[in-house]
Parts: C-alpha cells; structure tokens; sequence
C-alpha cells in the first residue's frame, strides 16, 4: 500500500520539525560566521575629520563612501552605522532635517532584508519618539488628524505619533522566531556592548528591551482615555511561570503598559527554560519593579516585597543581587516613616536593610 502507516506520523512530525529547526539553525549559523567586515580605518577617518578637524561636512561625504561600499558587500551592521551618522550629521545642516531622515529610513527597511528590517524599524519608532519631543508643544495643539492626510506626519496629533512608534517598535520584534535564533556578534559595530552581554543573549532580547523602554516610559499619559488600562490584577506580582499565563484586558487598544506587560510575557516565557537563568532574572526582577511603579493595587507594597523574596529565595546566583538590592532600598525608603514618639511599625527597617546589603 501507497499509505503513509499511521503508525508513523507521529515520527515523520518529530522528523519536519527537526529538519525545520535546522534549516533555521542553518541559516543563522552561516550569517553569524561570513565574514563581518569592520571598516576600522574607514571609521577613524570619520572620527578625525569630525573630532580633530571639526569638519561635519567631510565627515558625512566619508560616511557615504562607507554607506555605498557596505551596502554593495552586504554589511548590514555597517549601513546601520552609516544611516546613523548620516542621520546625526545632516541634523544641523539642512531644514527638515527630522521629516527628511524619517522618510530615509522608512524607504531603507523597504528595501532590507531580515534581520536589518527589524533593526531599521526600532531605529526608526526612536526617531519618531526623537521628533515628537522636538515638536511636542506644536503637536499638543492639535486635535485628532481625523480630516488630513495621515501619511504626512507635519499634521499628527500626539495619539498619532504614539501608535506609530507603538506600531514600529512591534513590528521590531518580528519575525520572532528569526531574530531568538540570531546572536548579537554579526551586529556588534552597532551595539553598545556594556559588561554583562549574557543578559542580551539574542538579537530579540536586545529590541525587545529597547521597545520596553518606551512602553515603561509613560510617554502616552497625557492623552489617555477616560478607560485607560490600569494595574490592579495581583497577577503582575506572581512568580514567572504564573505571571506568563495572566490575561490583561483592556478597551484601550494603544496602551503602552499592557504593551510592556505583554512584552515581560513574551520575554520571560522565551528563558524560562535556560539553563543560565540570569537573563531570566534579570528581565522578571525588572518585571516587578515596573508592576510595582504603576500598579493600583492598595496592597501593592506586600506584593512586591514577595515577588522579590521568591527570587532571592529560589536563586543563589549574582543575578539575585538586583533583587537583594530593591528589597533593601524598599526597607530603607520605610525606615524614614519611623516615629520614636509615634509610628514605630518601621523602626527596625534599616536594620533590615542593613543586614541584606552587607550579605550581597
């Protein structure tokens, strides 16, 4: 018989996946291995005719030399750079400069492949963000652009900007499964390495944590509706493997917190199973302090001391320490409500404080 025996579908799935899981492994391994070139002296040329010779204008006709050359050998870190220089240089040399470099970029991710796409996009919610502050006394005068064109960003309103940027930084993250395979060494010309690497492991990591901080800003504050989504879900608190599952719902389809709620979801939920659990520490603990800043909840202070007593408790490592730290800096923040001839529930907090610091 020409049919496939029952028996073995089960196997032949196993088989697809693998193949799959190697075609992206594939894929990701020959990127992070063909050759990154740096342009090292192309660059410190840059540099002297910008710091030594206070010649901006040289400097952009080399950083277009290096934009050509990196484009025509395929360098994607290498055009970022270049469009980064190119943005900053032509920001006090030409008017519009704002409008003019945020149309550059929008045609650039037209044309670049994954994983510059995403790159170019987060680059590009940064100089929306950029731009907005710049404007935002003219941009608060207006009402909803309900009657102009929406391609041309001169007639936004505030809510405008922010569903853009909310919409780009998104749109960063995809494709997922792409950018949580692909490590940071083919992009390091572009990235501010920092000591601890081991906490951005992932090309994701690194643009999730970027998007994340503009949805922790509370940047859209000011024009929030009556039924903004608040915090008042205990949930937000849970340990890890709980908080992954919780449901925030919301009538409030831009809001920048549930966003950042999401994003902890995603980003947890991707290292809850490493075997090295400080990038999953790192981001939980950050988890719960932006819980704690924007939650309503009245026993919010209980809470979050036992969010952070679950990770001192259930990890040993220098991760931990971020969570050791907070939980001594909330009992040094009670410790000032102490009353000798009053309030003594707080008397012995900076005791407490104390005791922790000197253990880390």
């Amino acid at each position: 018989s020409y049919r496939l025996n029952q028996h073995l579908i089960p196997v032949m799935k196993s088989v697809q996946l693998l193949l799959l899981l190697f075609f992206f492994s594939i894929i990701n391994i020959s990127k992070a291995f063909s050759q990154v070139k740096n342009y090292d002296a192309e660059w410190k040329r840059v540099d002297a005719l910008l710091k030594t010779r206070g010649l901006p204008q040289s400097a952009l006709a080399e950083v277009k030399k290096i934009y050509a050359t990196a484009k025509k050998e395929g360098q994607d870190a290498q055009v970022i750079k270049a469009l980064v220089y190119m943005t900053q240089l032509q920001q006090q040399t030409r008017e519009e400069a704002g409008t003019k470099a945020i149309a550059e970029i929008e045609g650039e991710i037209t044309k670049a492949s994954q994983p510059a796409a995403s790159l170019l996009k987060s680059y590009l919610a940064g100089l929306y963000l950029q731009y907005y502050h710049q404007n935002r006394w003219k941009i608060y005068e207006r009402t909803a652009t309900t009657n102009f064109d929406k391609k041309d960003g001169v007639t936004w309103s505030a809510d405008d900007f922010h569903k853009r940027i909310t919409e780009l930084f998104l749109q960063s993250l995809q494709p997922e499964r792409i950018l949580k395979a692909t490590g940071l060494k083919p992009y390091e010309a572009i990235i501010i390495k920092g000591n601890v690497r081991h906490l951005r492991p992932t090309l994701y990591d690194l643009l999730a944590h970027r998007a994340l901080d503009y949805f922790k800003s509370g940047e859209r504050e000011l024009t929030k509706p009556a039924y903004a989504f608040e915090i008042t879900s205990p949930e937000v608190f849970a340990p890890a493997a709980q908080f992954v599952k919780a449901k925030f719902e919301t009538r409030e389809t831009f809001s920048l917190k549930r966003q950042a709620l999401l994003l902890y979801q995603n980003l947890i939920s991707f290292h809850l199973a490493d075997a090295k659990k400080d990038a999953l520490i790192d981001v939980d603990v950050d988890r719960i302090q932006f819980a704690y800043q924007h939650s309503v909840a009245e026993n919010k202070d209980s809470l979050y001391v036992a969010a952070l007593q679950h990770i001192t408790q259930q990890y040993s490592t220098t991760a931990a320490a971020q969570a050791w730290y907070l939980l001594a800096a909330h009992y040094e923040g009670l410790s000032s409500s102490y009353q000798p001839l009053g309030d003594t529930a707080y008397r012995y907090h900076r005791i407490k404080a104390k005791e922790i610091l000197e253990r880390v």
